[in-house]
């Protein structure tokens, strides 16, 4: 998967994001599980794209919930509402870090690869810290350093998990820790 200049995802490659290739690779259903979204939340996916954890998400908190589904990207979230026939995505156009959403307004946040495509990534902490509910957590999932794929963003790019840890915790979050890994990246949860 190809990243721009400037860090983003290049829309032109949003197929590469569905494929089920990809959905093999992470299992979304299964880490989504793993990091705590229930049914019946308010969850947020940062950095949605055409909906490959957005989906997921919405399957997992059922009609009672709500997921809201953010990218910079307008032909993103259009290839999102084409595949999305569920009332409780909520479309959301934004440019991180800021989260166009008030105080306290989700559970749960996922971020995924998203982290380290964000200047600075303690601005983005402090909106996550901002928007969660008291007891809600993020959960955070993205490339390792010395990964040895050569999928993702360049090397120089990447948050390792104690990068990622340090802005979560800088920015009020608790209970940092790290809930899954494999050769290519790591799952952080935190809570609010």
């Amino acid at each position: 998967m190809k990243h721009s200049h400037d860090r983003r995802f290049d829309p032109a490659d949003r197929a590469g994001l569905t494929s089920e290739q990809r959905r093999a690779r992470w299992n979304p259903p299964r880490l989504l599980t793993l990091a705590g979204l229930q049914p019946g939340q308010t969850a947020l996916d940062l950095g949605c794209g055409p909906g490959f954890w957005t989906l997921p998400m919405a399957e997992i908190v059922g009609p009672q919930g709500q997921v809201i589904a953010l990218d910079v990207s307008p032909e993103m979230l259009e290839a999102l509402a084409a595949e999305n026939p569920l009332p409780h995505v909520r479309l959301l156009h934004g440019e991180l870090p800021a989260i166009n959403l008030p105080d306290a307004a989700v559970d749960f946040i996922w971020a995924a690869f998203v982290f380290h495509e964000v200047e600075p990534p303690a601005a983005l902490a402090a909106e996550v810290h901002r928007v969660l509910r008291p007891g809600g957590r993020i959960a955070v999932l993205d490339w390792r350093p010395d990964a040895q794929s050569p999928s993702g963003p360049p090397r120089a790019d990447r948050l390792s998990p104690q990068q990622a840890e340090e802005h979560l915790r800088a920015a009020g979050l608790d209970s940092v820790r790290q809930i899954w890994h494999n050769e290519d990246a790591y799952l952080l949860s935190a809570e609010h």
